[in-house]
């Protein structure tokens, strides 16, 4: 087996890396807008023209609650750089892009060397994945919360130092007010890390962190003292979570924006009018390759995972739990707050066989070529989440009024 070292060398992450930045921003026209991205933009804009201020609450979200005001926050102070729509999307691609090459610094400055080569296989996953391609291209909370999840995973790993454990308080709070999947989050990660590093835990520091950074939140705890704020709607419990995490490292989540245009994206691309059926294979070839890679650790149970795996995997389950504890719907959109967490566990399913990394980074950055290549052949998915892009849109159906 080669060393760390030679391992780190491997130009193969760097090249996905690339790859994953150009699918981020290529086609900006091709954005979705249809009422969130056009509410977003539209409080963003009010808020750099000095209409109103930055809200204390934004929102309302899939289970009946408002958001909390952080929501908003991010897309006011971009509307300070630009008022037009387009503009402001190409900058969360940009600041996107931005914070998948700082992932990569992640990795290679707070993990151990022996695990480095790994986490940076797992971030160039990342960076082709179909879904996390899809939320960072639009106007919409959950496309600036990797901003967030960056500094919150950052100062995770530096805990034991007073500053880092913090910073990690300070952050965890601020990342449940950008999007509410942070409220479950940040609880799991430290209940994870309580459970797994209590001796090295800095309680004192974590606890002033938390208590600042919650401060923005005040205004929306209060909301749900009010009869009507506290009224959120009931869901059955859910057993979604763990196949959506799977769905969303493997790369085999498109039929979230797709919908009834699933089938259609499947049986393409087209060539010479004949459906190649392309897509399809991907998604066979996707499951094929990380079903052999769950089945190959299973029967070596004795291999444990590194420490970064085995602590962020207790995370997403602790999160998963308690989502289901308190019966709260699962949308692809929460996996967002673990930022390339997940796809760095579906990594180490195939570690250290390159030519299975490589593989599963060339399947998903075909297929997520494939989902923007049908996307703009076909003018978005209209009878789906995705809708009809900004491009293919009418004047009319721009407005930020129009439904």
């Amino acid at each position: 087996m080669s060393s760390p070292q030679s391992q780190l060398n491997d130009r193969g992450p760097w090249l996905f890396l690339l790859a994953g930045s150009l699918l981020r921003v290529v086609w900006p026209l091709d954005m979705e807008w249809k009422f969130d991205e056009k509410w977003m933009f539209a409080k963003g804009l009010s808020i750099a023209t000095g209409k109103t201020g930055f809200p204390a609450l934004g929102m309302s979200s899939g289970v009946g609650l408002r958001n909390p005001g952080m929501s908003v926050w991010p897309f006011g102070v971009l509307a300070f750089f630009t008022h037009d729509p387009v503009a402001m999307a190409q900058l969360v691609q940009g600041l996107n892009v931005l914070v998948l090459w700082l992932f990569a610094l992640w990795v290679m400055r707070t993990w151990d060397e022996a695990d480095r080569a790994l986490g940076l296989w797992g971030v160039a996953l990342f960076a082709v994945s179909p879904l996390a391609v899809l939320f960072s291209r639009k106007i919409w909370a959950q496309d600036v919360l990797i901003a967030f999840v960056l500094p919150w995973l950052w100062s995770h790993r530096r805990r034991r130092h007073a500053w880092g454990a913090a910073a990690w308080g300070f952050s965890g709070a601020l990342l449940g007010q950008v999007h509410m999947s942070g409220l479950f989050a940040g609880p799991a990660l430290f209940a994870a890390t309580l459970w797994r590093d209590r001796r090295h835990f800095r309680w004192l520091p974590w606890l002033i962190g938390s208590a600042i950074g919650a401060l923005p939140l005040l205004p929306w705890l209060r909301m749900l003292l009010t009869p009507s704020g506290s009224v959120a709607h009931a869901k059955h419990f859910s057993l979604r979570f763990l196949p959506e995490a799977m769905n969303h490292a493997f790369g085999l989540g498109l039929i979230y924006p797709l919908g009834l245009d699933f089938l259609a994206f499947l049986k393409g691309p087209t060539l010479f009018g004949a459906p190649t059926y392309l897509a399809g294979a991907l998604h066979v070839a996707l499951i094929a390759l990380f079903g052999f890679g769950i089945y190959a650790r299973l029967r070596r149970p004795r291999e444990p995972p590194p420490e970064p795996i085995r602590l962020y995997t207790a995370c997403v389950l602790l999160t998963g739990l308690l989502l289901f504890a308190l019966r709260v719907d699962i949308y692809a959109h929460y996996l967002i707050v673990f930022g390339p967490v997940l796809h760095c566990a579906a990594i180490w399913l195939i570690y250290p066989r390159r030519r299975a990394l490589i593989a599963a980074c060339a399947l998903q950055l075909l297929l997520s070529a494939s989902f923007l290549t049908f996307v703009h052949e076909r003018g978005g998915a209209p009878r789906a989440d995705y809708g009809k892009t900004y491009r293919t849109q009418t004047p009319d159906e721009r407005r930020l009024d129009a439904p």
